[in-house]
């Protein structure tokens, strides 16, 4: 993206970005509470405006293109009530047009194979989450969006979610997420730092 603004009900959240991010890359999004982490990424899948030259995947943030190459896991997980966790994971396969293995078997790294026939009514949020880090990363998208995503998962499903993160990265795609601690280190990130009065900054990974 080039100069661009992000915009929510006429006010300019986030304005003069410039930024270009590839593949094969973990991205540590850090911020001060409020500075706009949350915004940034709902505007790169499409649900809030921007302003000026962006794209995701080669196409404007909420296109088809850009839909098709990215997957986005907010803080408060959405799941269809009126699908259980396997039908679900196999909706996201089939809408992805991919195979369903991936997806089931990172449910199953999760320990999500008691959960498998329930309901997302019955489920805690930290369980919702693994049930959405599991379709996201089992899609294999050139780029994943994570918002927090280590907030409500235990020690075990914290490894997981790194190793998933890892292989993302080594197999080509880009990773951006929010952390609030300090989970992503260990991975050596590059940071993207957000600072007052929406500014950009880039700080390459030092292993």
């Amino acid at each position: 993206m080039s100069d661009c603004a992000i915009v929510v009900q006429q006010i300019q959240l986030l304005h003069g970005l410039n930024l270009k991010l590839s593949g094969s890359q973990i991205v540590h999004l850090q911020g001060a509470n409020g500075a706009g982490k949350t915004t940034f990424l709902r505007a790169l899948v499409g649900e809030l405006p921007i302003n000026g030259e962006g794209t995701v995947g080669g196409g404007v943030p909420g296109s088809v293109q850009a839909r098709q190459a990215c997957i986005y896991v907010p803080t408060d997980v959405y799941l269809p009530e009126d699908l259980q966790v396997h039908e679900y994971l196999r909706f996201m396969a089939a809408a992805w047009q991919v195979p369903t293995e991936p997806l089931l078997d990172l449910a199953a790294e999760f320990g999500l194979t008691p959960w498998l026939k329930a309901w997302p009514s019955v489920l805690s949020r930290g369980t919702r989450q693994k049930v959405a880090l599991a379709a996201a990363f089992g899609l294999a998208r050139p780029i994943t969006l994570l918002d927090e995503p280590f907030g409500t998962l235990d020690r075990a499903s914290r490894a997981v979610l790194l190793r998933a993160i890892e292989d993302r990265r080594d197999a080509g795609g880009l990773v951006l997420s929010t952390a609030h601690g300090d989970e992503l280190a260990t991975l050596w990130p590059t940071v993207l730092e957000l600072g007052d009065g929406g500014t950009l900054t880039l700080h390459p990974a030092q292993a």
